[in-house]
């Protein structure tokens, strides 16, 4: 395998010491199985943060909205008018009444039997991507040329994105992901301006479809909620982040992991694997928060005010809740928190669980083989995540 872009200066004295390598971020497994040995949290002097590794304790801590909160991307003193003050009005940022009335309002809208009417756009959607990504022969690379643009247009879809800004669009993304405060570190966003064309982008989205409706998620909360202009452009901005890069790295968990286990649509449940893969290989590696107040995990006190870092990739593989935790196993069915638990559980997984499922069997049924090239796969480089960022495969068509 072969490694992606070397590791920022900036972002590798953020990270754990035992993770600063893209061989340890790609398999931080046995890390996660030493710290939980010695101690469900351990205090990282050199980052200032506490990390919590437990299935237990995690999950807890996922829960506790109060007194572990969601770190906002425009820090404490920042000027109200910044880009980052308009993207902290999307509900993944805030906490108390605030989260749970604009949840409320949009948790409708993710409801499995509204969604249920996409699998053919999907399934046609995937089609039309392989062919283009087999135009120049039976190599491609899974990440960039299917897992990126698939789940990409297929939220910017549902949300209301013209297919024309689709590029425009990911370079944005990704260029909020670097900007972004990291996930496993104190550290607080940055370079905000860079994000000035994405939230004029989006006023004027939400303006233009309160005047001009169309069949799509902007339109529908622009006329049927009661959310600020903001909110409605911060959180269609947070659907996409979420709805195309967790999904094109479950999708590329998902292939390597089907292809290491000899995974077909024809011997096992889809659906059931899938929640496989993101038990063993969660997308989503660590959630960040903040103390409010003094807390108590596992005996160990957390003075307000500090960084905590759940580890949700090390707690999916708790020996205290899974047998044979370091084992996939294909019709597992487990309860995991690749989604998040409590308030701020993911409230696109009713879409992630029917367009996964969809998108995979639409790849497993268009080729007869399809085959790894793992001396020029690259693993991503951060650890709140686990993925890809290049895998090359081998195809034949059915």
């Amino acid at each position: 395998m072969s490694t992606g872009p070397e590791i920022d200066e900036n972002l590798h004295d953020s990270l754990p010491e035992p993770l600063q390598s893209e061989e340890a971020l790609h398999d931080p497994f046995d890390w996660y199985r030493e710290q939980r040995r010695t101690a469900p949290v351990h205090y990282d002097p050199k980052r200032e943060v506490y990390d919590v590794f437990s299935y237990e304790h995690v999950k807890a801590g996922l829960q506790s909205a109060e007194a572990l909160q969601r770190k906002r991307l425009s820090g404490s003193h920042a000027d109200g008018q910044t880009p980052f003050s308009y993207l902290d009005n999307g509900m993944v940022w805030s906490d108390g009444p605030d989260h749970k009335q604009t949840k409320g309002q949009l948790f409708k809208y993710f409801q499995p039997g509204l969604l249920a009417d996409l699998d053919a756009s999907i399934e046609a959607l995937c089609k039309s991507q392989l062919e283009t990504a087999l135009e120049d022969g039976t190599q491609f690379d899974f990440v960039t040329d299917f897992a990126d643009p698939v789940p990409l247009r297929v939220i910017m879809d549902v949300v209301g994105i013209p297919e024309s800004d689709q590029q425009q669009m990911l370079d944005w993304l990704n260029t909020f992901r670097s900007v972004m405060n990291s996930e496993y570190s104190a550290e607080e966003s940055r370079d905000e301006h860079k994000m000035e064309a994405t939230v004029e982008y989006f006023r004027e989205l939400v303006a233009e479809r309160k005047a001009n409706p169309q069949d799509d998620l902007i339109s529908n909360l622009a006329l049927e909620s009661d959310l600020s202009d903001a909110k409605i452009g911060a959180n269609c901005f947070d659907f996409i982040l979420a709805g195309q890069g967790t999904m094109s790295e479950l999708l590329s968990n998902a292939l390597y992991l089907f292809e290491k286990h000899d995974i077909t649509g024809e011997e096992h449940d889809i659906d059931v694997v899938l929640e496989e893969v993101l038990r063993y290989r969660s997308p989503l590696q660590s959630r960040a928060r903040i103390t409010t107040e003094s807390v108590t995990i596992a005996d160990t006190e957390i003075p307000a005010g500090k960084t905590v870092i759940l580890w949700i990739g090390a707690a999916n593989r708790d020996p205290a809740q899974y047998d044979r935790p370091e084992e996939f196993v294909p019709d597992r069915k487990p309860d995991h928190l690749a989604f998040g638990s409590g308030p701020h559980n993911c409230i696109g997984a009713p879409l992630a669980r029917l367009e996964a499922p969809v998108i995979m069997r639409t790849v497993l049924e268009y080729f007869e083989d399809i085959n790894l090239i793992e001396e020029e796969a690259a693993p991503m480089s951060k650890a709140s995540k686990v993925g890809f960022q290049k895998l090359p495969v081998e195809t034949q068509l059915a």
